[in-house]
């Protein structure tokens, strides 16, 4: 379950909170946006301040009217606020909350030394105030020297526990990028996930405000694949998705996104193509699935072949991202009553 990395647990006074709420509630007004948590979330970030990304896009948007709607919303949240999973970003609180109580420690201890070198330094000076003596002044070398190499083991320690902490956060920080990544990631295929597929296609209809340029969606789904788990087994049936998902890969380019939806059914995101173009990407990428073969490992023998239906949709300006993958399952769906191993592109009922 993902989290918002950037709700710091700042203390915000009960007036301020409220004083940030009301600006909130006047800038989801403002833009004419649907009351729901996630406007609610990122209107009040934006308008708390705290959040320098947040701040900078909106602000740019605003600045260059580009038109704020429910999709761009939910694109500054993915991008901007959704964080890392939630135990994974547990433990790495409670890491850095380890890690901040040692520096506090630290610097504690070293304002003492100071203090301490400090006292030592007045006790010197006043003694030597005092016309000393001979026997006097080796006192008041010796509490220098003591002093002095005092405050260098302290002033060492401290070294050796800041660089000690810049290596802890910096592991942390790999881990963190790691978390992230795997949250997105589906383990079997290596491919987007439908999470980081959402967030694809928020980023690409934000990039697509100005040039209205947006993009295509493609759903796959692989015929009878219940057949082929039932009939060679479901090592076999991961066999065949993993193929499926290398396939992929490599038909895409650039921005692109492949993603396996759920189960046997895979999408791949066309920024800046057409329905044309998305077309012949979606037939070639049939016709090679049907050529697959799917073999034993021992003596490459075949075992059995599959094919693919594929739904084709673009989206349209200013419709909601629901109803843009309903477009797309639509045409999939009439892809599979139409004979299966077949493209089909979303056309709307006038």
């Amino acid at each position: 379950m993902p989290l918002i990395r950037t709700m710091q647990k700042n203390s915000v006074s009960i007036k301020s909170s409220k004083e940030i709420l009301k600006h909130a509630i006047r800038f989801i007004g403002q833009h004419n946006l649907t009351a729901v948590p996630i406007n609610y979330t990122v209107s009040y970030e934006y308008c708390r301040g705290d959040h320098a990304l947040l701040r900078q896009a909106i602000d740019q948007a605003i600045a260059s009217k580009q038109p704020i709607n429910n999709e761009v919303m939910q694109c500054w949240f993915d991008t901007l606020l959704l964080g890392y999973d939630l135990k994974e970003l547990s433990e790495s609180q409670l890491e850095l909350n380890k890690i901040a109580s040692q520096l506090a420690l630290t610097t504690t201890q070293a304002e003492e030394n100071v203090i301490q070198f400090d006292n030592s330094l007045n006790e010197c000076k006043s003694g030597l105030s005092e016309a000393p003596n001979i026997s006097s002044l080796l006192s008041i070398v010796s509490l220098l020297l003591n002093s002095t190499t005092s405050m260098q083991i302290a002033m060492e320690q401290m070294k050796q526990q800041l660089t000690a902490s810049k290596q802890e956060i910096a592991s942390l920080q790999d881990r963190l990028a790691m978390a992230t990544i795997e949250a997105i990631t589906d383990p079997l295929t290596g491919l987007t996930n439908r999470k980081g597929l959402s967030s694809a296609i928020s980023e690409a209809l934000l990039s697509a405000q100005q040039s209205q340029n947006y993009p295509c969606l493609l759903i796959l789904d692989i015929d009878f694949f219940k057949k082929i788990n039932d009939s060679f087994g479901h090592l076999l049936g991961d066999k065949a998705l993993i193929i499926l998902a290398d396939t992929l890969k490599k038909q895409i380019k650039g921005k692109d996104t492949a993603a396996r939806y759920g189960g046997e059914e895979f999408a791949i995101l066309l920024v800046e193509t057409d329905l044309q173009n998305a077309w012949k990407v979606a037939e070639n990428i049939r016709r090679i699935v049907e050529n697959l073969k799917i073999t034993r490992i021992h003596d490459h023998q075949e075992i059995f072949r599959m094919t693919i239906s594929i739904g084709i949709a673009r989206y349209q300006a200013d419709q909601s991202i629901n109803d843009f993958i309903d477009h797309e399952d639509s045409a999939l769906y009439q892809s599979k009553n139409t004979g299966r191993n077949r493209v089909t592109i979303f056309e709307a009922k006038l």
